[in-house]
Parts: structure tokens; sequence; C-alpha cells
């Protein structure tokens, strides 16, 4: 099972980079993750549940190629067994296609129902990056 998101977003690909490294830009429409896209940098998105219960997910950089893609580590506290998420651009004309790809469900317990909860959360901050962006 993978989780598998794409978005065209009308901006150049240097621009959609910065949009998702920088923590000013990205503090613009993803307030609450912190993110540092260089390799062993720290991913930590403090999130709360339906229920208002405080939330952690976090991870660790593990692959950067400067403006195209980075890759990274990705777990609730309470699951036991990380995916790896790759975020990907490609330009597209004038935009650039971004790309998320999270694997490794099979090796967490309920994996099929938490990664469709993660493929809607990828397609909730694609979106508010289309948004910021456009």
């Amino acid at each position: 099972m993978i989780v598998d998101e794409s978005l065209l977003i009308q901006a150049p690909p240097e621009r959609v980079w910065r949009a998702l490294t920088d923590a000013l830009d990205r503090a613009e429409w993803w307030g609450y993750i912190d993110l540092d896209v260089t390799v062993g940098g720290k991913v930590e998105e403090r999130w709360s549940d339906d229920s208002g219960h405080p939330m952690l997910t976090e991870g660790v950089v593990t692959e950067v190629e400067e403006g195209r893609m980075f890759r990274f580590t990705w777990s609730d506290a309470e699951q036991p067994v990380a995916t790896t998420v790759e975020i990907t651009l490609a330009p597209a004309g004038t935009g650039t296609v971004v790309t998320v790809l999270e694997t490794g469900w099979e090796h967490v317990p309920g994996g099929a129902a938490l990664a469709a909860d993660h493929r809607a959360g990828w397609r909730v901050h694609l979106t508010n990056l289309r948004r910021y962006l456009q």
C-alpha cells in the first residue's frame, strides 16, 4: 500500500521549493510543522486528533536533492514503525507538479486505515500549498 498524491501548482519549482523548505514561508500555509530539510534534520508536526487530544508526528530527513526532492521518516507517537515520505517537484509548463509518496504501510499495524487518513491529510497540505502560492 502506497499513499500517492500529486497536485499541479502554478508556480515555478524554485518558488514551490522555497514554500516547502523555508520555515517562514511554510508557516504561512502549514504553521504547525517544524521541518529542517537537511539530511539528519528533524520533522515534527504537532496537531490535535478529532477529540482534541494533542498528537505528535515526527521523523528525520534522510535524503535531499536540492530543489527537486526530499525524503523523511514519519510516524505518530503511538505508531511502532515509521513510514517513508518522499516529496518531489517536477516542472510542468509554467507550473510544478508536487508529488507526495508515503510508503511502508504494510509494516504498520492498521496500516490501511492509517494510510487512508494520511492520504486525506496530504491532500489538505497540498491544497493549502497551492492556495498559498496561487
